[in-house]
């Protein structure tokens, strides 16, 4: 048995070598109290590396999980490790748009990246093994299309690292015997309810029963798989970086001609958290019409002409301000542009406006500038009739990535819009410098957003 410690623990000095782990480096390490992480807690202890020692309570197993976060307390400190917990609602996480299991991942993660800037740490370990790379290439095999998905698990991801990957359940189960090193044992990793489980439990023994070492051969495919996924991320990477040409913004021509530019686009969505069918919706756009967009979550990929345009839902937040006094100054972005407001008297010429310019003087004070509704009426300049906002926008061939987001300026006293930012300018906000001559008021102009062709 002595042998078989000190080759794990070759293994995992070999591993945080190869990820690129200084020796003496802090390490944040996620346990759970199970006999992955309890096992990984002694090497890493054994091997001089400063722990953190990061727990996650998911709540979802009642006193179990308080047995869990308190064994895994103890343990650090009775060896003198700073201990952290991160406690989740698992209702909050139900309700979310991953689900249980995906939007737990995205927390856990989130929070181990965040302690490695706390406690200055290298990087943060978790307790992955061979057994695990099987599962989640069978798994990937079994429910993705993606290609490069195959590779399954690699030893290193951003800050996050999986030393174990070589060793097999097998072998961290007799070293635990071995040592009489106490672990908890989680009772949901035996439940059927899990895919995962059951491709543990039920198909990986079944094909080592029709076939022996298939196991072992999945480890050793994703592997391989792996090392030629690492040749494949710069190339997409590289397709990435041509095919987007402003954050969010996708050249649609790039995406037509380059595979590798469409890829990129998938994981992109897919490492925002995005599902698979998800994804391929969204690659879909390529062929539909100018405005059709496919949303998920809190993110919507719109077809624009010559682009995708992927927004988040505060790219559209509603904008409510309201002007009322004499030396009101200031402005209000959004993604349809900036309005700027300052004090001003009566121009001297109409020339001075268009519709990215208005003047109102003070008397009509006060006036909101906000976000256009349905059902929005405005009376455009030189005309008798009204017209609605909405076809305002689209006679304008406003982008549906910005359509929402353009504002409009209402006057407080009788509801009237005097203005559509950038779009169309009120008859009632015509200057009559018979009437306004050298009056005070307030000038308002508008700046488009940048755009790229």
């Amino acid at each position: 048995m002595l042998g078989a410690m000190t080759a794990l623990h070759d293994l995992t000095r070999r591993a945080l070598d190869q990820a690129g782990v200084p020796h003496g480096a802090t390490i944040v390490v996620a346990a759970s109290g199970g006999l992955d992480s309890t096992v990984l807690l002694h090497l890493l202890s054994d091997l001089d590396h400063p722990l953190v020692v990061a727990h996650v309570d998911h709540g979802a197993r009642g006193a179990q999980s308080d047995g869990d976060r308190d064994a895994v307390r103890v343990w650090a400190e009775t060896r003198g490790f700073p201990f952290e917990v991160l406690t989740l609602d698992p209702e909050a996480l139900k309700a979310g748009a991953q689900g249980f299991q995906g939007e737990a991942r995205k927390s856990r993660m989130a929070w181990f990246d965040a302690l490695c800037d706390t406690h200055s740490a290298f990087a943060f370990v978790t307790g992955h093994h061979a057994d695990d790379q099987a599962e989640t290439w069978m798994l990937h095999a079994m429910r993705s299309l993606d290609p490069l998905a195959l590779a399954g698990m690699s030893l290193r991801e951003g800050r996050m690292i999986r030393p174990l990957l070589e060793a097999t359940k097998a072998q961290l189960l007799a070293l635990a015997q071995h040592h009489g090193w106490s672990w908890r044992e989680d009772q949901s990793n035996d439940s059927s309810v899990y895919l995962r489980n059951r491709v543990r439990h039920e198909v990986l023994p079944l094909l080592d029963d029709l076939r022996p070492g298939t196991t072992r051969h999945l480890q050793e495919l994703a592997r391989r798989t792996s090392e030629l996924h690492a040749l494949m991320v710069p190339l997409i990477e590289d397709a990435r970086r041509e095919a987007e040409v402003q954050p969010g913004s996708w050249s649609t021509d790039v995406l037509d001609e380059r595979p590798l530019a469409r890829e990129a686009l998938q994981r992109m969505l897919k490492h925002a958290g995005w599902s698979h069918a998800a994804t391929v919706e969204a690659s879909s756009l390529l062929t539909s019409q100018v405005g059709s967009s496919v949303s998920f979550g809190s993110q919507t990929v719109v077809r624009e002409r010559g682009h995708l345009r992927v927004l988040a839902d505060e790219t559209n937040a509603s904008h409510r301000t309201c002007l009322q006094g004499p030396t009101s100054e200031g402005s209000e972005s959004s993604a349809a542009g900036t309005v700027r407001w300052r004090p001003a008297g009566c121009p001297s010429s109409l020339q001075e406006l268009s519709v990215d310019a208005c003047w109102i003087p003070l008397e009509w004070l006060p006036v909101t500038l906000r976000s256009w509704e349905p059902g929005d009426r405005i009376q455009p300049l030189g005309m008798e009739g009204h017209s609605n906002v909405s076809d305002v926008l689209t006679q304008g061939k406003v982008p549906h990535a910005t359509r929402e987001a353009v504002l409009v300026l209402e006057r407080d006293r009788d509801g009237r819009l005097l203005w559509v930012a950038g779009h169309k300018l009120s008859e009632l906000a015509r200057l009559d410098l018979a009437i306004f001559e050298h009056q005070p008021g307030l000038m308002l102009t508008h700046q488009p957003p940048t755009t790229h062709d």
